[in-house]
């Protein structure tokens, strides 16, 4: 099951615009739950180059791309605003990337 993982920067000084952007796509943009599961909603971070925020989710079987849209159209709220970036990457689990390979998941105990 991909593992769409979502990496947001932005200055501090856009913390406002932000959150405001996020309360409106909140209500825009309500997530099917059939999509998947959060693994991380929003984790938050703050640094010299600003307020990073990181999320991941998995999807359920054969909802990617319906899952992909969803968050491509949710992060179109955060587009006005200035030296906002962020990157959309597709994860795989280390189940899948085993079996890409040819490998199998060792036994844990």
């Amino acid at each position: 099951m991909p593992i769409i993982v979502i990496d947001a920067h932005y200055p501090a000084s856009r913390t406002q615009e932000v959150l405001t952007a996020w309360q409106g796509a909140l209500e825009k943009y309500t997530r099917p739950k059939e999509l998947g599961k959060s693994l991380v909603e929003n984790a938050v971070s703050s640094g010299y180059d600003g307020i990073r925020v990181f999320s991941a989710f998995q999807t359920n079987p054969g909802k990617y791309e319906e899952a992909a849209a969803y968050f491509r159209k949710f992060m179109t709220s955060f587009f006005h605003i200035e030296d906002y970036y962020y990157e959309m990457a597709t994860w795989a689990t280390l189940e899948e990337a085993m079996e890409s390979i040819g490998a199998k998941m060792p036994e844990r105990s």
